[in-house]
């Protein structure tokens, strides 16, 4: 469970995937992708509406939602990120 500090409940680190699970060869984005993203913590599951996505292989993406003491970092299943629309950019 997440912990409060002052006036914010500070949420944990959330599970990412290992290198073996993710794939080795990554491809970095030229600029931040922005997504939707399921982020697995130690006792649920947030969905984030404001990520962004960074690297991605084939089967997995490096996504950041929020900032500061309540930022998550995480690689997580490319199945779990979704693009969140803009004009003009390409999809993850």
């Amino acid at each position: 469970m997440g912990r409060r500090l002052s006036d914010r409940w500070l949420l944990g680190s959330p599970f990412s995937l290992e290198e073996d699970a993710r794939g080795t060869e990554v491809r970095e984005l030229s600029e931040p992708f922005p997504v939707h993203a399921w982020f697995q913590l130690p006792d649920r599951l947030i969905r984030r509406s404001d990520a962004q996505a960074y690297r991605l292989t084939r089967d997995a993406v490096w996504v950041e939602a929020g900032r500061g003491e309540t930022k998550l970092a995480a690689w997580v299943w490319r199945s779990s990120v979704k693009h969140r629309r803009q004009t003009g950019a390409t999809p993850v």
